[in-house]
Protein backbone atom coordinates (compact mmCIF):
# COMPACT_ATOMS: atom_id res chain seq x y z
CA UNK A 1 0.00 0.00 0.00
CA UNK A 2 1.11 3.19 -0.79
CA UNK A 3 0.63 5.58 2.13
CA UNK A 4 0.69 8.86 -0.10
CA UNK A 5 -1.91 7.49 -2.59
CA UNK A 6 -4.44 6.32 0.36
CA UNK A 7 -6.33 8.61 2.90
CA UNK A 8 -5.65 7.05 6.14
CA UNK A 9 -9.08 8.36 7.71
CA UNK A 10 -10.90 5.52 5.20
CA UNK A 11 -9.50 2.93 7.22
CA UNK A 12 -11.71 3.04 10.32
CA UNK A 13 -15.04 3.56 7.53
CA UNK A 14 -13.50 0.16 5.80
CA UNK A 15 -13.51 -1.60 9.55
CA UNK A 16 -17.10 -0.46 10.38
CA UNK A 17 -18.51 -1.86 6.70
CA UNK A 18 -16.10 -5.12 6.97
CA UNK A 19 -17.97 -5.86 10.45
CA UNK A 20 -21.08 -4.13 9.63
CA UNK A 21 -22.18 -5.21 5.79
CA UNK A 22 -24.30 -2.40 5.30
CA UNK A 23 -23.49 1.14 4.91
CA UNK A 24 -25.95 2.60 7.62
CA UNK A 25 -25.13 0.67 10.35
CA UNK A 26 -21.48 1.39 9.58
CA UNK A 27 -22.37 5.28 9.15
CA UNK A 28 -23.78 4.82 12.57
CA UNK A 29 -21.17 3.16 13.74
CA UNK A 30 -18.56 5.45 13.76
CA UNK A 31 -20.85 8.40 13.87
CA UNK A 32 -20.87 9.88 10.43
CA UNK A 33 -23.54 10.17 8.06
CA UNK A 34 -24.92 7.83 5.41
CA UNK A 35 -24.28 9.73 2.20
CA UNK A 36 -20.53 10.33 3.77
CA UNK A 37 -19.62 6.28 4.34
CA UNK A 38 -21.60 5.47 0.94
CA UNK A 39 -18.54 8.07 -0.39
CA UNK A 40 -15.89 6.78 1.75
CA UNK A 41 -16.74 2.90 0.14
CA UNK A 42 -17.00 4.74 -3.60
CA UNK A 43 -12.90 5.50 -2.75
CA UNK A 44 -12.34 2.11 -1.02
CA UNK A 45 -13.62 0.52 -4.18
CA UNK A 46 -11.60 2.70 -6.22
CA UNK A 47 -8.48 2.02 -4.49
CA UNK A 48 -8.72 -1.97 -3.81
CA UNK A 49 -10.19 -2.29 -7.47
CA UNK A 50 -12.78 -4.20 -5.86
CA UNK A 51 -16.52 -3.69 -5.41
CA UNK A 52 -15.22 -5.23 -1.38
CA UNK A 53 -19.64 -5.20 -0.66
CA UNK A 54 -21.60 -7.22 -3.23
CA UNK A 55 -25.78 -7.80 -2.86
CA UNK A 56 -27.06 -10.80 -2.53
CA UNK A 57 -30.56 -10.77 -2.98
CA UNK A 58 -31.41 -8.33 -0.01
CA UNK A 59 -28.16 -8.59 2.02
CA UNK A 60 -24.65 -7.24 1.27
CA UNK A 61 -21.90 -9.66 1.67
CA UNK A 62 -18.28 -10.01 1.46
CA UNK A 63 -15.74 -10.38 -2.05
CA UNK A 64 -12.71 -12.40 -1.23
CA UNK A 65 -11.29 -9.24 -1.27
CA UNK A 66 -12.80 -7.88 1.34
CA UNK A 67 -12.56 -11.09 3.70
CA UNK A 68 -8.99 -10.91 3.29
CA UNK A 69 -8.82 -7.38 4.81
CA UNK A 70 -11.13 -8.12 7.86
CA UNK A 71 -8.23 -9.54 10.21
CA UNK A 72 -5.49 -6.63 8.88
CA UNK A 73 -7.18 -3.54 9.05
CA UNK A 74 -8.98 -4.70 12.62
CA UNK A 75 -5.75 -5.41 14.02
CA UNK A 76 -4.31 -2.08 12.48
CA UNK A 77 -6.47 0.01 14.09
CA UNK A 78 -6.52 -1.62 17.46
CA UNK A 79 -2.74 -0.81 17.56
CA UNK A 80 -3.21 2.56 16.07
CA UNK A 81 -5.68 2.40 19.39
CA UNK A 82 -3.14 1.23 21.36
CA UNK A 83 0.29 3.35 20.40
CA UNK A 84 -1.39 6.14 20.85
CA UNK A 85 -3.53 5.49 24.70
CA UNK A 86 -0.06 4.20 25.42
CA UNK A 87 2.69 6.16 27.54
CA UNK A 88 6.33 5.54 28.16
CA UNK A 89 5.77 5.53 31.98
CA UNK A 90 2.79 5.15 34.08
CA UNK A 91 1.99 7.01 37.88
CA UNK A 92 -1.21 5.30 38.95
CA UNK A 93 -1.63 8.46 41.07
CA UNK A 94 -2.23 10.65 38.64
CA UNK A 95 -2.61 8.33 34.90
CA UNK A 96 -6.13 8.70 33.52
CA UNK A 97 -7.19 5.69 31.54
CA UNK A 98 -10.11 3.36 31.00
CA UNK A 99 -10.50 -0.06 31.23
CA UNK A 100 -13.06 -3.20 30.48
CA UNK A 101 -12.51 -6.30 32.34
CA UNK A 102 -14.31 -9.38 32.02
CA UNK A 103 -14.91 -11.39 34.75
CA UNK A 104 -16.69 -14.76 36.03
CA UNK A 105 -18.38 -15.12 39.19
CA UNK A 106 -16.07 -17.41 41.19
CA UNK A 107 -13.87 -14.37 41.15
CA UNK A 108 -16.02 -11.93 41.98
CA UNK A 109 -15.78 -12.37 46.02
CA UNK A 110 -11.74 -12.57 46.36
CA UNK A 111 -10.79 -10.62 43.86
CA UNK A 112 -13.60 -7.17 43.29
CA UNK A 113 -13.75 -5.71 46.39
CA UNK A 114 -10.21 -5.20 46.78
CA UNK A 115 -9.39 -4.08 43.15
CA UNK A 116 -12.07 -1.35 43.61
CA UNK A 117 -10.58 -0.29 46.84
CA UNK A 118 -7.67 -0.26 45.44
CA UNK A 119 -8.02 1.73 42.29
CA UNK A 120 -10.19 3.87 43.94
CA UNK A 121 -6.91 4.87 46.48
CA UNK A 122 -4.03 4.17 44.36
CA UNK A 123 -5.35 5.07 40.69
CA UNK A 124 -8.30 7.37 41.50
CA UNK A 125 -8.09 8.91 37.65
CA UNK A 126 -8.29 5.48 36.44
CA UNK A 127 -12.23 4.47 35.17
CA UNK A 128 -12.91 0.63 35.47
CA UNK A 129 -15.72 -1.07 33.71
CA UNK A 130 -16.45 -4.56 34.75
CA UNK A 131 -18.56 -6.98 32.52
CA UNK A 132 -19.46 -10.54 33.55
CA UNK A 133 -18.39 -13.16 31.67
CA UNK A 134 -20.12 -14.98 28.55
CA UNK A 135 -19.16 -16.87 25.42
CA UNK A 136 -18.12 -13.86 23.37
CA UNK A 137 -15.30 -13.06 26.18
CA UNK A 138 -12.22 -13.79 23.85
CA UNK A 139 -13.46 -12.33 20.71
CA UNK A 140 -14.15 -9.01 22.44
CA UNK A 141 -10.31 -9.27 23.76
CA UNK A 142 -9.71 -9.55 19.74
CA UNK A 143 -11.89 -6.57 18.68
CA UNK A 144 -10.19 -4.46 21.61
CA UNK A 145 -13.54 -4.36 23.24
CA UNK A 146 -11.98 -5.45 26.25
CA UNK A 147 -8.78 -5.24 27.99
CA UNK A 148 -8.51 -8.22 30.43
CA UNK A 149 -10.50 -11.19 31.31
CA UNK A 150 -10.43 -13.39 34.63
CA UNK A 151 -12.28 -16.27 34.36
CA UNK A 152 -11.80 -20.73 34.82
CA UNK A 153 -9.66 -22.05 32.81
CA UNK A 154 -12.55 -23.61 30.36
CA UNK A 155 -11.78 -23.79 26.84
CA UNK A 156 -14.84 -25.76 26.26
CA UNK A 157 -16.69 -22.65 27.83
CA UNK A 158 -15.67 -20.82 24.40
CA UNK A 159 -15.61 -23.99 22.12
CA UNK A 160 -12.53 -24.04 21.79
CA UNK A 161 -9.63 -26.98 21.78
CA UNK A 162 -6.43 -23.97 22.31
CA UNK A 163 -6.26 -20.49 23.19
CA UNK A 164 -5.68 -18.07 19.84
CA UNK A 165 -2.39 -17.58 19.06
CA UNK A 166 -2.85 -13.92 20.19
CA UNK A 167 -4.28 -14.41 23.64
CA UNK A 168 -2.08 -14.87 26.64
CA UNK A 169 -2.91 -16.57 29.97
CA UNK A 170 -1.26 -16.02 33.51
CA UNK A 171 -2.51 -18.92 36.00
CA UNK A 172 -4.32 -17.43 39.40
CA UNK A 173 -6.04 -19.58 41.99
CA UNK A 174 -7.09 -22.86 42.11
CA UNK A 175 -10.80 -23.38 42.30
CA UNK A 176 -12.33 -26.02 45.15
CA UNK A 177 -15.52 -26.89 44.67
CA UNK A 178 -18.37 -28.29 47.35
CA UNK A 179 -22.13 -28.85 47.56
CA UNK A 180 -24.30 -27.00 49.31
CA UNK A 181 -27.27 -27.72 50.83
CA UNK A 182 -29.83 -26.73 53.17
CA UNK A 183 -29.39 -27.43 56.82
CA UNK A 184 -32.77 -29.20 56.81
CA UNK A 185 -32.37 -31.00 53.64
CA UNK A 186 -34.55 -34.32 54.09
CA UNK A 187 -32.32 -36.43 52.19
CA UNK A 188 -28.62 -34.80 53.36
CA UNK A 189 -28.82 -35.35 57.49
CA UNK A 190 -25.01 -36.00 58.34
CA UNK A 191 -21.19 -33.57 57.47
CA UNK A 192 -20.57 -35.96 54.31
CA UNK A 193 -21.97 -37.29 51.32
CA UNK A 194 -22.17 -40.72 49.42
CA UNK A 195 -21.48 -40.96 45.81
CA UNK A 196 -24.94 -42.37 45.54
CA UNK A 197 -26.61 -40.00 47.47
CA UNK A 198 -24.90 -37.09 45.12
CA UNK A 199 -26.07 -38.19 42.23
CA UNK A 200 -29.46 -38.53 43.46
CA UNK A 201 -29.97 -35.43 44.69
CA UNK A 202 -31.94 -32.59 42.82
CA UNK A 203 -29.02 -30.67 41.54
CA UNK A 204 -29.58 -26.84 40.56
CA UNK A 205 -26.40 -25.18 38.34
CA UNK A 206 -25.32 -21.69 37.32
CA UNK A 207 -25.45 -21.95 33.66
CA UNK A 208 -23.99 -18.58 31.87
CA UNK A 209 -25.83 -16.41 29.74
CA UNK A 210 -24.93 -16.89 26.27
CA UNK A 211 -23.47 -20.36 26.73
CA UNK A 212 -24.77 -22.79 23.84
CA UNK A 213 -24.20 -25.82 25.45
CA UNK A 214 -26.38 -27.95 28.11
CA UNK A 215 -25.55 -27.65 31.97
CA UNK A 216 -25.25 -31.52 32.05
CA UNK A 217 -22.15 -30.45 29.44
CA UNK A 218 -21.49 -28.48 31.45
CA UNK A 219 -20.78 -29.74 34.37
CA UNK A 220 -19.67 -33.16 32.86
CA UNK A 221 -16.71 -30.51 31.48
CA UNK A 222 -15.73 -28.85 35.02
CA UNK A 223 -16.36 -31.41 37.31
CA UNK A 224 -16.08 -34.86 35.77
CA UNK A 225 -18.95 -36.76 36.53
CA UNK A 226 -22.46 -37.30 34.81
CA UNK A 227 -25.51 -35.43 36.80
CA UNK A 228 -28.82 -34.90 35.89
CA UNK A 229 -29.16 -31.12 36.06
CA UNK A 230 -33.30 -29.93 37.31
CA UNK A 231 -32.74 -26.01 37.37
CA UNK A 232 -30.40 -23.56 36.08
CA UNK A 233 -29.74 -19.84 36.90
CA UNK A 234 -27.55 -17.39 35.25
CA UNK A 235 -24.65 -17.13 37.46
CA UNK A 236 -22.80 -19.04 39.78
CA UNK A 237 -23.62 -16.11 42.95
CA UNK A 238 -27.21 -16.52 42.72
CA UNK A 239 -27.26 -20.64 43.41
CA UNK A 240 -26.80 -20.90 47.93
CA UNK A 241 -29.91 -17.83 47.97
CA UNK A 242 -32.33 -20.85 46.66
CA UNK A 243 -31.21 -23.60 48.62
CA UNK A 244 -32.89 -22.73 52.14
CA UNK A 245 -35.87 -24.78 52.75
CA UNK A 246 -35.45 -26.81 49.38
CA UNK A 247 -34.81 -30.21 48.50
CA UNK A 248 -32.05 -28.72 46.17
CA UNK A 249 -28.39 -28.81 46.12
CA UNK A 250 -25.55 -26.61 44.16
CA UNK A 251 -22.19 -27.52 43.08
CA UNK A 252 -20.22 -24.58 43.08
CA UNK A 253 -16.46 -22.77 44.23
CA UNK A 254 -16.16 -22.74 47.92
CA UNK A 255 -15.13 -19.21 47.60
CA UNK A 256 -18.58 -17.95 46.50
CA UNK A 257 -20.29 -20.72 49.03
CA UNK A 258 -18.20 -19.14 52.02
CA UNK A 259 -19.85 -15.87 51.51
CA UNK A 260 -22.95 -17.08 52.33
CA UNK A 261 -22.90 -19.73 55.39
CA UNK A 262 -23.42 -16.63 57.86
CA UNK A 263 -26.37 -15.52 56.55
CA UNK A 264 -28.18 -18.58 55.27
CA UNK A 265 -29.02 -21.84 57.03
CA UNK A 266 -26.96 -24.14 54.78
CA UNK A 267 -24.47 -26.56 54.34
CA UNK A 268 -21.46 -27.39 52.60
CA UNK A 269 -20.15 -30.39 51.82
CA UNK A 270 -16.87 -32.11 50.53
CA UNK A 271 -17.50 -34.08 46.81
CA UNK A 272 -17.40 -37.77 47.26
CA UNK A 273 -15.16 -38.23 43.86
CA UNK A 274 -12.16 -36.50 42.61
CA UNK A 275 -12.63 -33.49 40.53
CA UNK A 276 -10.70 -32.37 37.80
CA UNK A 277 -8.00 -29.68 38.88
CA UNK A 278 -9.67 -26.42 38.21
CA UNK A 279 -8.01 -23.17 38.11
CA UNK A 280 -9.05 -19.18 37.21
CA UNK A 281 -6.32 -17.42 35.08
CA UNK A 282 -6.33 -14.07 33.34
CA UNK A 283 -6.34 -13.33 30.23
CA UNK A 284 -5.50 -10.07 27.47
CA UNK A 285 -4.33 -9.84 24.20
CA UNK A 286 -0.80 -9.53 22.90
CA UNK A 287 -0.58 -6.11 21.28
CA UNK A 288 -1.44 -4.45 25.22
CA UNK A 289 2.38 -6.47 26.69
CA UNK A 290 4.11 -3.22 25.83
CA UNK A 291 1.55 -0.95 27.66
CA UNK A 292 2.47 -0.41 31.04
CA UNK A 293 -0.49 0.64 32.53
CA UNK A 294 -1.89 -2.39 30.97
CA UNK A 295 0.87 -4.23 32.57
CA UNK A 296 0.44 -2.57 36.07
CA UNK A 297 -3.29 -3.56 36.23
CA UNK A 298 -2.64 -7.49 35.30
CA UNK A 299 -0.28 -6.98 37.91
CA UNK A 300 -2.34 -6.07 40.44
CA UNK A 301 -5.00 -8.65 40.24
CA UNK A 302 -2.51 -11.15 40.06
CA UNK A 303 -1.45 -9.58 43.26
CA UNK A 304 -5.03 -9.42 44.81
CA UNK A 305 -6.31 -13.21 43.32
CA UNK A 306 -2.93 -15.22 44.50
CA UNK A 307 -3.44 -13.32 47.66
CA UNK A 308 -7.15 -14.01 48.33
Amino acid sequence: MQLNRFDLNLLVALDALLRERNVTRAAERVFVSQPAMSAALHKLREYFHDPLLVRVGRELELTARAVSLVEPVREALLRIQVMLGTQPTFDPKTARREFTVIMSEEAVPGVLPELLRTLSSEAPELDLHIEMISPTALSRLEYGEADLCLCLESLHMFDLRTYPDSIRSAPLREVKWVCAVSDDHPAVQGESLTLEQYVGLQHLFGRPGGYAGSADQLVRHLLGIDIRIHMTLPSLLQLPLALPGSTLAATLPERVAQIYTPALPIKLLRLPFEVPRTQEVLLWHKRHEPDPAHTWLRELIGRIAQSS
